[in-house]
């Protein structure tokens, strides 16, 4: 697919650098296609309670300056925070929820485990999603 085509791409955020960087690059991929942006936190019921709990905190601070972003770019973002399997509503039940044609997400997540090797999340998507993909390895600056 050409990325003139993408009209809708999703960005998953856990609040860890590369899914900040993966945010930042959505939004200039939704800027030179003017797309719809979707933002999706996800409360993984396997998550511990602690993670959850801060998660659910820090979301609308983490929303809000992801907005601004966003914004300075001439960019509309579509927030929204969901509680499931991140596995399933990343790579099936968004898709089809929001018509999503691209997803741009971090290669690893919050946790040590996850940044030794391609997250659990990351890997089922990309096994499974039927759309596009663009997997950030690496953290940008990620003050805004």
């Amino acid at each position: 697919m050409d990325m003139s085509e993408y009209k809708s791409i999703l960005v998953p955020v856990d609040g860890s650098e590369t899914s900040i960087s993966a945010f930042k690059q959505g939004v200039h991929i939704a800027e030179r296609n003017k797309a719809d942006l979707y933002l999706v936190a996800i409360l993984d019921k396997m998550d511990n309670a602690e993670e959850a709990a801060q998660l659910q905190k820090d979301k609308d601070s983490l929303f809000d300056e992801l907005d601004r972003y966003a914004r300075a770019h001439g960019v509309a973002v579509h927030k929204d925070m969901r509680t499931g399997d991140p596995k399933e509503l990343i790579s099936k039940d968004l898709l089809e929820e929001w018509n999503i044609d691209l997803i741009v997400m971090g290669a690893t997540g919050k946790g040590a485990i996850a940044k030794l090797v391609v997250g659990s999340v990351t890997n089922h998507v990309i096994r499974n999603a039927p759309c596009d993909l663009l997997i950030v390895r690496k953290s940008q600056q990620t003050d805004f």
